[in-house]
């Protein structure tokens, strides 16, 4: 493991904890009578959780194994289905398991390789390719943003520096300072009077805000995507959305162009009001 992989593993570690410790919850709730179905709920959510962010950290099968017990669970969601004496063996199995896989990650080792996981020695950004939508908008942006509002508790070394994202090839970066999160494509209101690098606005949560795209606004022409992000950035009180073809990345590392949200601002006055 090696990057911004290593960066993650503490903050896996305290998810997955914190998850077991509400699947934990369910077994001790089952020894003491009838199931609250919310505490079905919340250890089914938990086993998503700890799917999602393992893989994220190529802990796949930790990955497996916490999916096993998702979907083991749902199947007695809504359905008023009590669960016998093996099927909470079933949980207590899957959970050990768990509990196992953490322990490999507490003390910096690898997980032990089956055959049937040689072949998912994928990078963290196939991972969530192959994932799809759900793994970025539950997983991937907020174990981020996570790692990015770590305290004490994390070394500064693993606080990333700034946000990275691809345009049309090119690379470009914004200080941390001025990240407020990343969202998968919006709805753009286009301006067809607008100046080119500004081909509309969006609605996040009630905010008006002017969508920039750097490419034109460096006269560079490129055909943009159907599916794309944006970082959503702020200076002051202001409010910019970038759009960037592939997802952005939380980087320990500033690499290429350096984008300056105030200079941006002054000489171009991009404002919403």
């Amino acid at each position: 493991m090696s990057g911004i992989q290593d960066s993650l593993l503490p903050i896996f570690i305290e998810e997955t904890e914190d998850g077991l410790a509400l699947v934990q919850n369910l077994m001790t709730a089952w020894e003491d009578g009838p199931l609250d179905g919310e505490i079905i709920e919340e250890a089914r959510r938990a086993a998503h959780t700890i799917k999602g962010t393992a893989g994220l950290v190529k802990r796949m099968r930790c990955s497996a194994t916490a999916k096993d017990l998702e979907v083991f669970l749902d199947s007695f969601i809504d359905k008023n289905v009590r669960l016998t004496a093996e099927d909470i063996d079933q949980v207590k199995c899957l959970h050990g398991q768990l509990v196992e896989l953490l322990d490999y990650a507490k003390q910096g080792e690898s997980e032990p390789v089956e055959k049937s996981f040689e072949a998912e020695s994928t990078s963290v950004a196939e991972t969530i390719e192959q994932q799809g939508s759900d793994l970025i908008n539950d997983f991937a942006l907020p174990f981020m943003m996570k790692l990015h509002q770590a305290t004490d508790e994390l070394q500064e070394t693993v606080k990333p520096v700034c946000c990275r994202f691809y345009l049309g090839g090119r690379q470009y970066f914004l200080p941390i300072e001025n990240v407020v999160e990343i969202s998968e494509s919006a709805q753009i209101t286009y301006l067809p009077y607008g100046p080119a690098y500004i081909p509309g606005l969006i609605n996040l949560r009630g905010n008006v805000i002017p969508v920039i795209d750097l490419a034109a606004l460096e006269g560079r022409t490129i055909d943009r995507p159907n599916n794309f992000f944006m970082v959503i950035a702020m200076q002051g009180i202001d409010l910019l959305a970038f759009i960037c073809d592939t997802m952005p990345n939380l980087s320990l590392k500033a690499a290429g162009h350096k984008i300056d949200v105030d200079s941006l601002l002054d000489q171009h006055s991009v404002k919403a009001s």
